[in-house]
């Protein structure tokens, strides 16, 4: 009788065999790295924030950003971070010999932005840059279809200013600022400012910014938002679903809404007693990964 058993192969074969896989793939992963990235819900990739990201006050795990890049770009790809923050996104791309780009618009963070860029690489290929501007200039410092991935986590219109109310009003031994080391600060009052909008204006100039994004992203690339759902239970809104306008917006400028992704934050996290005894609210612990993509065409 024929043996049909399949032949195990030798490290050498392995390694050829690994080495195609990711010539052929677009990102450069193999099928099993390729599998191992394909979960949609990540409850590994958190981290408590301390030096600069407490003073930011939302930054995202560079682990996060990392990962995303490996999924949606390969080495030497253009990676763009419109809301750059403190720069994390710039040392993720470092950490996977991407070249970087980040935009902005507030002073006070683009010195530790600038700090990233000055720590090179193994080998020196990336190229890293930091541009201290408005987002919705983007057209004047990049070329149509020239980047392969975006990622940002935009300042979630004047969410972050009734945040910052709402701490002043909660008692200084609550567990969100005991327990889980949550800060909230204002970015800035410039009018320009996105974290300054109302939330329908916010949308607007969503949609204009994903407009631009949506010309110098390359076709068949990427735009990655990281963002939270969140409640106004001040105006008797109890629950604002940011992640399903966002995608709408993104569909409706041309993006086709291409996965979700649920980041479990329970783990960095403690649970807080919400609406007691009255109305039964649940905790908001996990935020939304909206992963959106320009048609190639095919």
């Amino acid at each position: 009788m024929k043996d049909f058993t399949p032949k195990q192969l030798t490290p050498k074969q392995e390694k050829e065999k690994e080495e195609l896989q990711k010539q052929k793939s677009f990102n450069g992963l193999t099928a099993k790295e390729w599998a191992s990235l394909s979960k949609n819900v990540w409850n590994d990739v958190s981290s408590p924030r301390v030096g600069k990201h407490l003073d930011h006050g939302a930054t995202f795990p560079e682990k996060l950003a990392n990962r995303f890049i490996q999924m949606y770009s390969k080495e030497g790809d253009l990676v763009l971070d419109p809301f750059l923050g403190t720069g994390t996104t710039l040392e993720a791309c470092r950490n996977t010999l991407r070249n970087g780009v980040g935009i902005e618009l507030n002073e006070r963070f683009i010195s530790y932005a600038k700090e990233v860029c000055k720590q090179s690489t193994l080998n020196n290929t990336v190229n890293l840059k930091v541009i201290h501007d408005d987002c919705r200039n983007l057209l004047n410092h990049l070329d149509e279809e020239s980047v392969q991935l975006m990622v940002t986590s935009p300042p979630y219109a004047n969410f972050i200013q009734r945040s910052v109310e709402d701490r002043k009003n909660t008692h200084k031994t609550s567990l969100i600022k005991s327990e889980n080391n949550s800060t909230v600060n204002q970015y800035s009052e410039k009018e320009e400012d996105f974290g300054n909008l109302d939330y329908l204006k916010f949308l607007e100039e969503v949609r204009k910014l994903m407009g631009k994004l949506l010309k110098v992203t390359k076709k068949g690339g990427y735009n990655v938002w990281i963002i939270k759902d969140y409640r106004d239970t001040k105006n008797k809104i109890p629950y604002i679903p940011f992640h399903s306008d966002l995608a709408r917006i993104g569909e409706e400028v041309g993006f086709k809404y291409h996965d979700l992704i649920v980041w479990d934050q329970t783990g960095q996290r403690k649970l807080v007693l919400l609406g007691y005894p009255s109305v039964f609210y649940t905790n908001q612990n996990c935020s939304f990964l909206v992963v959106l993509r320009k048609p190639n065409g095919n």
